[in-house]
């Protein structure tokens, strides 16, 4: 599956140059491919003509779509530099307005909640819907477009060619998901650093060979990872070397042609060079048992994936999301003190009515009285509001939203509303409702990702992740961090709060007297989980693990706070599960207050290493004649071979999970 990303990896465009690529009006779509597999309504395309892509969209997404077409085209000034390739016709790109909507598609077969996004070999479509983030839309662009440089390579231009190439060829999944990851996210990013440092503790660190053979070995991060090592010693301009030599010659032969290594050579290099970098973390954080009690385990509750925990005001009960070792993602009651399941809530896709839960970006909520659980539900193109009974699972209430989509729900803490991020046009937005369905409400109305809103205790305030702040510009499509900020009913003011700008901040709630508030930031490059506390304005840290709370994607709901038992429930992750953690009197693990400081550099997986010297080159007669790239653009080429000071021996280079 590919999940949903976010990207931190911006590279820049002059907005001259950008305006100029989308100077010809979008026109009506002449086609009517993608439609809904089932159509609910008819669709009516729209597309955008660039210099490189048709860029297909609805009427209602046109906002967004063009901004979509801008990093389309900024993304492939990019990797055609880094690739040494370019595309010789315009390739298409299908935008869909939510993720229900994207996975009715019926451009390829490929669709489900864990996918952020689909390229398909014969056309060169990349098809993906809008996740209300822009940072996240730009990842996932640069990423399938990456894909749509692979085939193009592969077929040497010609859409519907290259099958024999590919078929003989047959790379694996670490190369064309790993070089894809790598291309659109930082080097090493937390989520990927989390899964190194995993690996390395608990011995499930595989090599290329298991990477290749073994489909339990999840090949993004760890491929990531790879193309990383590759990247930072011997420079990016070498992957696209690769690239084009695998084409001709293989996997095997194109490493071992670029970089004089087999790939068993490689892989051991990549290895040592994880474990010397993670392991000797181990003796600086801790794992969650230090601090918090285990709640939601394969012992306990069966499954190895537990996200999503919603905890009972009482502190007595906890709702959340597993397998469960089956095959669907459902809806469970567990007890909050034993973790034993008291039943299953919701089942996923025994009905049209509950085709997904959202189990990757939307976490439910409990009623103030504790009778009733709001969450959010695929039904047909669109997503519903459901509210049930939090004892059994009965559908109380059924709230269908004019919107292409919403997540993560909030009770007021009277009862009678819920607030919730709304997707309409591509674009993400806050939204109260009364909790009968009626009076639908718009609280902010911009291009701004508004996501996992919470409601205050005192009903005045609604806490909420944002990439709202300095570093975003629109106009230049430059998006900052997710930030913690506050939406004040009574005049409708949004505050974005002090010491926000370092690393990732998300899911904000509340503390049960209302004078601070636990939110998870990754600012030291691990996902832990923080308080901002109103008092004296000072941001704290609570915990400080050695892989990190952090859901199935950076993005993904991680927290819980049980007001009348002050129980606060997070999720880590550790020997590739996700299990739940609980905590009593949170606000205890408070000690200095966190330096306001820019976020570390990316860690390197080279400190120490000899660089290594390629190998000699071929006479040029030998090679294949390349294509040059003539865009150039400030600070989107290649990343450089990284020069190592000497260290101690016995140190390598790897690249993350």
């Amino acid at each position: 599956m590919r999940t949903m990303r976010r990207s931190s990896h911006v590279g820049a465009v002059a907005l001259a140059m950008a305006g100029a690529l989308l100077a010809a009006a979008p026109r009506p779509g002449a086609a009517q491919f993608g439609q809904n597999k089932v159509q609910y309504r008819t669709f009516d395309f729209r597309i955008i003509e660039t210099e490189h892509f048709d860029v297909y969209y609805y009427p209602a997404e046109r906002t967004a779509a063009l901004d979509a077409a801008r990093i389309a085209e900024r993304s492939y000034a990019r990797l055609s530099r880094i690739l040494n390739h370019q595309f010789q016709g315009r390739k298409p790109i299908i935008l869909y307005a939510s993720s229900s909507e994207f996975q009715e598609t019926n451009v390829t077969p490929t669709g489900g909640e864990g996918t952020g996004g689909v390229t398909e070999f014969f056309k060169h479509r990349m098809v993906l819907p809008f996740t209300g983030s822009y940072a996240d839309l730009e990842e996932v662009i640069q990423h399938e477009m990456t894909h749509q440089f692979q085939f193009d390579v592969f077929s040497h231009g010609r859409i519907g060619g290259g099958v024999q190439t590919l078929m003989t060829v047959n790379p694996p999944g670490w190369f064309m998901e790993g070089m894809a990851a790598y291309l659109s996210r930082e080097p090493i990013d937390p989520e990927t650093a989390m899964w190194l440092r995993d690996a390395a503790l608990e011995g499930h660190l595989p090599t290329i060979e298991q990477m290749t053979y073994d489909p339990r070995i999840f090949p993004y991060r760890f491929g990531q990872a790879l193309w990383a090592f590759i990247g930072e010693k011997w420079g990016d301009e070498v992957i696209g070397e690769i690239l084009q030599a695998t084409a001709n010659s293989g996997v095997e032969q194109a490493f071992h042609r670029a970089l004089g290594l087999s790939l068993d050579e490689l892989s051991d290099e990549w290895r040592d060079a994880v474990q010397t970098t993670y392991l000797p973390q181990l003796s600086e954080h801790y794992r969650a048992r230090r601090m918090a009690q285990p709640l939601l385990t394969e012992k306990r509750s069966d499954g190895t994936l537990h996200v999503a925990p919603a905890l009972s005001p009482d502190g007595r009960d906890i709702v959340y999301l597993s397998e469960k070792n089956s095959f669907f993602v459902d809806l469970y009651l567990a007890d909050a003190e034993t973790g034993r399941v008291r039943r299953r809530l919701v089942k996923s896709s025994l009905s049209s009515n509950y085709e997904s839960l959202r189990f990757i970006t939307s976490a439910g909520t409990y009623s103030p009285d504790g009778r009733l659980f709001a969450i959010a539900v695929k039904h047909r193109d669109r997503d519903d509001l459901v509210i049930i009974d939090a004892r059994r699972g009965r559908e109380v209430r059924r709230i269908q939203i004019a919107l292409n989509g919403l997540t993560t729900p909030s009770w007021s803490p009277d009862g009678s509303q819920l607030v919730f991020t709304g997707y309409d046009g591509g674009i993400s937005d806050l939204f109260i409702i009364n909790a009968d369905g009626t009076n639908l409400r718009r609280l902010t109305n911009d291009k701004y990702a508004d996501l996992q809103p919470s409601w205050s205790p005192d009903g005045k305030t609604i806490a909420f992740a944002t990439d709202r702040g300095p570093d975003t510009d629109f106009g230049q499509l430059r998006i900052g961090n997710t930030r913690i900020a506050l939406y004040h009913l009574d005049g409708g003011v949004i505050e974005v709060l002090p010491h926000m700008g370092a690393g990732k901040n998300i899911n904000p709630q509340w503390a049960p007297d209302g004078r601070s508030l636990a939110f998870v930031s990754d600012r030291t490059a691990i996902s832990n989980v923080y308080l901002y506390d109103f008092g004296d304005g000072n941001v704290y840290q609570l915990t400080d693990l050695y892989t990190g709370a952090e859901g199935i994607t950076m993005l993904s709901p991680v927290l819980s706070w049980a007001h009348q038992a002050d129980r606060l429930a997070f999720v880590y992750y550790e020997d590739q599960r996700w299990d739940v953690y609980s905590v009593d009197n949170p606000r205890s693990l408070k000690r200095q207050p966190v330096p306001d400081r820019p976020a570390p550099p990316p860690p390197t997986l080279l400190a120490g290493v000899r660089r290594r010297p390629r190998p000699p080159r071929p006479p040029r007669s030998s090679r294949a004649p390349q294509r040059r790239c003539t865009a150039r653009r400030r600070g989107c080429g290649p990343r450089p071979p990284r020069r190592c000071p000497p260290t101690p021996p016995g140190v390598r280079s790897p690249s993350a999970p």
